[in-house]
């Protein structure tokens, strides 16, 4: 699990994070549409005086939370493209980074960013816009991580008698 999102009422993670990523373009890309569409309607409203007062404030109160939603949407899915981009999830960038000395510099999973959106939304770029084809390698439990990191892992987990946790 990544972490609990009060706003879809449901926990954010392995299994569904590309849902999610999805559901924020998606909800994003419409916030834009309508305040772009609604442009025109806006100015309208402001030229004619002969307007009723209640139509005019509810259609610039409309368009003005319009833009702040618009505003909101796009920099929550901004914000976890650069997580993605990354490779970091929500708590570790809120916990982690602050606190591990591993995730001060840079995600030990960060692989770069195409292997990064490679991991999460699946190997075909056209279809990463799609709420299907999403990558389950590692089924959650483990993950690829970084080459330069790699070596010393194996060391370490050679002398435990585990597994690398990239197998």
């Amino acid at each position: 699990m990544d972490h609990h999102c009060p706003w879809v009422a449901n926990c954010i993670g392995f299994y569904n994070y590309k849902y999610f990523l999805n559901m924020l373009f998606y909800a994003s890309l419409t916030a834009l549409i309508l305040v772009i569409t609604a442009y025109p309607v806006f100015l309208a409203v402001l030229a004619h005086d002969s307007l009723d007062y209640k139509i005019a404030y509810f259609v610039i109160t409309a368009y003005i939370l319009g833009i702040a939603l618009a505003f909101l949407l796009t920099g929550f899915f901004s914000f976890h493209v650069w997580l993605l981009s990354n490779q970091f999830t929500t708590i570790e960038y809120c916990e982690k980074r602050s606190s591990d000395d591993q995730f001060k510099q840079k995600s030990p999973y960060n692989r770069g960013c195409c292997a990064n959106f490679s991991a999460v939304l699946g190997n075909n770029p056209v279809l990463w816009c799609f709420p299907f084809n999403r990558n389950l390698t590692g089924e959650g439990l483990t993950f690829e991580i970084r080459d330069d990191l790699k070596p010393k892992a194996e060391e370490t987990h050679q002398g435990s008698g585990e597994n690398t946790p990239d197998q």
